[in-house]
């Protein structure tokens, strides 16, 4: 970032130095540069790295949640991962992006367009917090502002970055118009509106319910304003509205990008973890063969343990069918997650216009339901029934987690707020690299940041103490657990 906007400064000086008629600045305008290319091109662009960026099924978080983990090459899933792993490219790149698509639509009276820009803004800067904790956010964009350039951004609060989030949400809502379409630029909902309008304001409760701990007087606020006025905010109320991205399977382009070809499954480096299995093994779950697959050679389902090297054909592998196709869905955000969000906010005594058993039986009915499943006598389990003694919480929380499979950024985040399920939470993993520091709680800074903002960088670890060897100790601001 740094180098290029040392680039761009270059370029307005020689701009200005040089560029005397406005024949020469025609003949001289990049036709290709960020600032000619159509805004719907770069919303179309955006959405695919933002589907690719946080909505990957086989990453560090998503082994971190115990849901599926590599075989071989396990040193991050023991916990190696460093500031030389990680890096702030999005900014440059898919934010970017929606910032100068956003003007560009403000300039063309486009409101929809906008409000989809910055629904996808949000929900980048949310995962990016959620991952980092306190990052540049109100100047990290602003390195080329003509008024007022900043090209070292201070890093915000995660707290200010989510009440902001808040704002900037509840803006976009309003904005749109559900009866129109914004046609083709949009590859995730094809245009339509009311899918955006739905997908805010599920985001929106997503939010609230992550302060919760925090700040349960504004996620109280929040939830209820949005369970109590559907016209106005409506959310996810089914699975056929859910927030998810249909790929295309005979598009080279919009294939899925988590297709694996039949003549690779043999070769794969990923297993389902252990745990996983033996959640669902133990609850007699009708999701087991969904989620994963049985080992050829006995029929088993046989999971591996975080940080264990295995053999990927000895052990069961994600779901083929559902998850590994060539039009298998990005699911960005259920309506089953809705539901255990409702649940929560029952149980915490919000009024949500559901008890928190009719929620969490509705939650996990819409996941059983999401995969053709009918989940016959599941509620009834002694592991699983709201009424059979354990904590209701928990299982919230449990059930949660099993939901949200194989979302590894959601399920991380959500194991490290609620410490549920309680083995994922607090069982670091075979031979872990930093053996009785506990489970990892936060993604390591960027060491680049020390050299390209060492300011910002120095202030954002001074305001966060407690932080351990990089992603160990004092979590983000949510995470009090």
């Amino acid at each position: 970032m740094k180098l290029n906007k040392k680039i761009y400064t270059a370029f307005i000086l020689a701009s200005t130095l040089f560029a005397c008629t406005d024949d020469y600045v025609e003949m001289n305008t990049d036709p290709n540069s960020l600032t000619n290319v159509p805004y719907s091109t770069l919303i179309t662009n955006s959405e695919i790295s933002i589907l690719n960026s946080y909505n990957s099924i086989l990453d560090f978080q998503v082994s971190w949640s115990r849901y599926n983990v590599r075989t071989v090459y396990v040193h991050n899933e023991r916990y190696a991962l460093a500031g030389d792993g990680t890096n702030f490219n999005v900014y440059s790149g898919h934010l970017k992006n929606l910032q100068v698509a956003i003007a560009k639509a403000e300039e063309a009276g486009d409101d929809n367009t906008v409000a989809v820009g910055n629904i996808l803004k949000a929900y980048a800067f949310q995962n990016m917090t959620d991952w980092y904790g306190d990052i540049p956010y109100f100047e990290a964009l602003s390195a080329d502002d003509p008024e007022s350039p900043t090209i070292y951004p201070k890093y915000d609060s995660q707290q200010s970055i989510y009440m902001d989030l808040i704002e900037q949400l509840k803006t976009a809502n309003a904005m749109i118009d559900p009866t129109a379409n914004i046609g083709t630029s949009d590859v995730i909902f094809d245009g339509d509106m009311m899918q955006w309008k739905r997908f805010c304001n599920s985001l929106l409760l997503r939010i609230y319910m992550r302060m919760s701990l925090v700040d349960a007087a504004t996620a109280k606020s929040g939830v209820e304003m949005i369970a109590s006025d559907p016209s106005t905010y409506p959310v996810i109320n089914s699975n056929e509205n859910a927030a998810f991205k249909y790929w295309l399977a005979n598009d080279a382009i919009y294939r899925s990008p988590y297709y694996i070809q039949p003549s690779n499954i043999d070769r794969q480096q990923n297993a389902t973890s252990e745990f996983m299995i033996n959640f669902l093994k133990d609850r007699s779950d009708g999701r087991l063969p969904v989620y994963a697959e049985p080992v050829g050679t006995t029929g088993e389902y046989v999971g591996l343990p975080l940080g264990a090297e295995g053999n990927a054909q000895e052990l069961s592998v994600m779901g083929l069918s559902e998850f590994r196709s060539a039009d298998s869905p990005t699911r960005i955000l259920r309506y089953s997650e809705v539901l255990f969000i409702y649940a929560e906010a029952a149980l915490n005594g919000w009024n949500v216009g559901y008890t928190a058993e009719e929620a969490y039986n509705a939650a996990i009915t819409a996941s059983f339901n999401e995969y053709g499943l009918d989940a016959g006598d599941y509620l009834s389990d002694p592991l699983v029934d709201f009424n059979g003694g354990k904590d209701q919480r928990e299982l919230i929380g449990d059930q949660k987690w099993c939901a949200i499979y194989p979302d590894g950024n959601q399920g991380w985040a959500e194991v490290r707020r609620t410490g549920f399920p309680k083995y994922v939470a607090e069982t670091e993993p075979v031979e872990s690299l930093y053996s009785g520091k506990g489970t990892i709680v936060r993604r390591p800074y960027p060491y680049s940041e020390g050299v390209s903002n060492p300011i910002g960088f120095d202030a954002a670890l001074e305001a966060q103490p407690g932080i351990i060897d990089e992603k160990f100790g004092a979590g983000v601001w949510w995470d009090i657990n």
